[in-house]
């Protein structure tokens, strides 16, 4: 039996042939990755940020962040109080340490044919919004008591003199909202007014917006001795709480106080309409800002003091509404800011 020759393997050749055989398994794996690996799912990243964005992209975003930006800022109505604001309005509170410092723009009687009305000169000055609603207060004294027997005496300080009926100084004079009045006698002598002769006005005159401005059990309160003849304008909302709690001005604007847009203010309705009042002391910097909400029907007034009082018109009070109380939680979110 002949016997073969056996062939070996030179190592250039075995080194060529696993060069091959790595090579091979490469493009196999490379085939594999682009032909026959399925897509992978849940892949961190997918759907990631550009990291320069086009210009497209931009605008989109751009657009996107203020449609979202009005959807949820809230609009309303800004307002922005000064420390003048502070000392005008029907509720600024003036005694001696408090003096008026408000506007002096002040209106006559020249222009009031009302006959019910009837001052002891054309010239006496008054706030211009006093004077319709003191109108309509001679107006329906007269119709109580049959006669217009009342006279506007005097307005201002400086509207009486040393010969004049009062010589008393009463600080609320100088604000221009208030008035005293002198009684007219069958003879037409005009004399002071004294409450137990008359005691509708004092009766009533809340009805109407004002008060009885240094009343006789409020001395303490006030600093001034008992006044009869002597009313203010403060505004009906504002004048029948007083009068529904015994308030003095000095009284109420403490009480006030108690009711800021943290607290959700006072709620108010007097069987027509509903309100919200709130007390916004001033800020230290001389202005104030307040945001109500869109297109608010309000009032402002400053107190003389220490802040402001907002008044909003909340809408028509519901059937069931009391007359003054702590605002709800619903109240306190529409208008607490």
């Amino acid at each position: 039996m002949s016997k073969r020759k056996q062939r070996h393997m030179s190592p250039a050749g075995f080194l060529l042939a696993l060069v091959l055989l790595i090579v091979g398994i490469f493009a196999l794996d490379a085939f594999y990755r682009v032909f026959l690996q399925n897509v992978p799912e849940n892949i961190v990243g997918v759907g990631g940020f550009a990291s320069t964005p086009s210009a497209s992209d931009t605008s989109s975003a751009g657009e996107e962040n203020a449609d979202t930006t009005e959807a949820t800022q809230p609009s309303g109505t800004v307002l922005q109080l000064t420390a003048a604001d502070e000392a005008n309005g029907s509720l600024i509170l003036v005694d001696a340490a408090h003096p008026y410092a408000g506007a002096q723009a002040w209106t006559d009687f020249s222009a009031v044919t009302d006959t019910n009305v009837k001052p002891r000169d054309t010239s006496l000055q008054m706030q211009s919004e006093i004077a319709e609603p003191l109108c309509s207060l001679f107006d329906a004294y007269a119709a109580a008591n049959g006669y217009a027997n009342l006279q506007v005496y005097s307005t201002l300080d400086t509207t009486l003199s040393s010969t004049s009926i009062y010589t008393n100084v009463l600080p609320d004079r100088s604000s221009g909202y208030g008035f005293d009045i002198g009684l007219i006698t069958s003879t037409g002598e005009v004399v002071p007014y004294i409450t137990k002769r008359n005691e509708w006005m004092v009766t009533n005159s809340w009805e109407y917006g004002f008060i009885l401005r240094y009343p006789s059990d409020k001395t303490e309160a006030t600093g001034t001795p008992y006044a009869p003849h002597h009313f203010r304008y403060v505004g009906k909302i504002h004048a029948a709480i007083m009068h529904e709690n015994n308030f003095c001005l000095e009284e109420y604007l403490d009480y006030l106080r108690n009711y800021t847009m943290e607290s959700g203010g006072l709620a108010y309705s007097d069987g027509v309409q509903s309100y919200t009042i709130y007390y916004v002391p001033a800020d230290a910097s001389g202005t104030t800002t307040v945001s109500l909400p869109e297109n608010a029907v309000y009032t402002v007034s400053g107190d003389n003091s220490s802040g402001f009082i907002i008044t909003l018109t909340n809408g028509a009070a519901t059937p069931d509404s009391g007359s003054t109380e702590p605002a709800s939680e619903t109240g306190t979110t529409t208008a607490a800011y």
